[in-house]
């Protein structure tokens, strides 16, 4: 494992289990994607002035870690976390002139909704931004989620790159079984440049990110749910409990 990443992922558990957060298999499904997204930010001048939009904030162990990671917040730890007057909380919470928390989603589906807005107005406005959205693949299932979808289809919003954090479980059940849509045929359709790749390989991930892409993109990055800790991996409970003890990284 990367040891970026394995310093990232033991952060999570740590998290997890000091404070007893739930949405652990949902935080550590997700943290290529960031620490690519925010490699390219950190790294990259073509997207150092980029938006990001964590649209599924409930994983919100993830977005600190990786934050704090790069050096982009004070380091997290159970004071400031999930505790009485904590600054921060199990759901991204917005927070005055804050680069990086500039919206707060709990309630899932509104991501998209936010960042079709600000790129039709850099667009229109001839601001040179790039949006990445991370969405969650339950999220697909919200009608607001294709609302957005057609609006940036219609206005060909160019400066956006969606990514999905498709490790195939929502709440109650295996994504399919809820809802079994062929996504990817349906944003074709919609004139979406459409990506599947490996969600835990950063090289692939910010390979397809830096490609020049003349319209609006998604990238599905498949996942899995509880990655880095054997026996919660793709399993349903990993959206509910906490870490455990015999979970620590050494």
């Amino acid at each position: 494992m990367n040891k970026d990443i394995y310093k990232i992922r033991k952060k999570i558990i740590e998290l997890s289990y000091n404070s007893s957060s739930a949405h652990l298999g949902s935080s550590l499904s997700c943290v290529e994607i960031l620490y690519s997204i925010f490699d390219l930010i950190s790294n990259n001048k073509k997207f150092i002035d980029s938006e990001v939009i964590f649209s599924k904030g409930h994983a919100s162990m993830a977005y600190l870690s990786v934050l704090e990671h790069f050096k982009l917040i004070p380091k997290i730890n159970s004071k400031n976390y999930l505790s009485n007057d904590s600054k921060y909380w199990g759901h991204i919470s917005r927070k005055k002139k804050s680069k990086y928390f500039k919206f707060s989603f709990g309630s899932l589906g509104c991501g998209l909704g936010i960042a079709s807005g600000l790129s039709f107005d850099f667009l229109n406005k001839n601001i040179n931004k790039k949006i990445f959205v991370l969405l969650s693949d339950g999220e697909l299932n919200e009608g607001s989620t294709f609302e957005a979808a057609q609006f940036i289809s219609h206005h060909n919003l160019n400066n956006m790159i969606i990514l999905i954090d498709n490790n195939k479980i929502q709440s109650f059940d295996k994504t399919k079984n809820i809802l079994d849509i062929p996504y990817i045929k349906i944003f074709n359709q919609l004139n979406f440049g459409t990506f599947a790749v490996d969600g835990h390989n950063i090289s692939t991930i910010k390979n397809v990110i830096k490609k020049n892409l003349k319209s609006p993109s998604i990238i599905f990055c498949n996942t899995i749910k509880g990655k880095g800790i054997k026996k919660i991996e793709n399993k349903i409970e990993s959206h509910y409990f906490p870490a455990k003890k015999e979970d620590l990284y050494k």
